[in-house]
């Protein structure tokens, strides 16, 4: 029987990934093996009690709406994935919060990323200008080692951290194993980018338990 996906605002290059792997896609929520949060508009900083940095740009009406969704999955037990801006969202809705502003992800082509546990290294896209900063329950995967500053709001003041404070990396894949939810910062689902989508398929089977096809 083939796994369904609910891909969070139906996007069709989304779609194409999941069905070129043998997925079907889902309707509705209910029913659905794995949601699926995509990419977008940066998350609100008010929903991580921050305020917003002027490079912010929010859509407080989309992060209202997958809340929703999110919740959704939670009671239903439902594996949850984002990419880009969907593991942001993610990552915040598990506890965690945003540097608001990185420099170097907002770039054409890609970068190495490091996966922790297997020391395999692959190439990402990058193009978001923000970074995910995990919950103490966050289990960092995967990191890239390309930014130099690091820039968040704290106590309604800008906070920004200069490369030494990146030597750790930037956590670019991060697993929550109590809401059982996959957060991914690059974009598997561009054209041209077969070998990351398998590689996102990988995570999905190791995290999610789905068998790529």
């Amino acid at each position: 029987m083939k796994p369904t996906v609910y891909i969070v605002g139906s996007a069709l290059d989304y779609a194409e990934m999941f069905t070129k792997r043998g997925w079907d896609i889902a309707a509705k929520i209910n029913g659905a093996n794995l949601i699926q949060f995509t990419g977008g508009e940066d998350v609100s900083p008010y929903l991580y009690d921050e305020m917003p940095l002027p490079s912010t740009y929010s859509n407080p009406i989309r992060d209202r709406a997958e809340q929703v969704i999110f919740n959704l999955a939670l009671k239903l037990e439902i594996p949850m994935a984002g990419i880009c801006r969907g593991g942001q969202f993610l990552n915040i809705m598990c506890g965690g919060k945003m540097w608001q502003h990185v420099d170097k992800h907002a770039i054409n082509g890609t970068h190495a990323i490091h996966d922790i546990e297997t020391n395999e290294v692959f190439q990402g896209t990058s193009t978001h200008h923000q970074m995910m900063r995990p919950s103490s329950i966050g289990q960092i995967i995967a990191v890239a080692h390309i930014s130099t500053y690091r820039e968040c709001c704290q106590n309604g003041k800008s906070l920004t951290l200069m490369s030494k404070a990146c030597v750790s990396g930037d956590p670019e894949i991060i697993y929550y194993t109590k809401q059982n939810a996959l957060c991914f910062q690059p974009h598997p689902e561009l054209y041209g980018y077969n070998d990351l989508a398998n590689t996102y398929f990988k995570y999905l089977a190791k995290y999610l338990n789905f068998i790529p096809k």
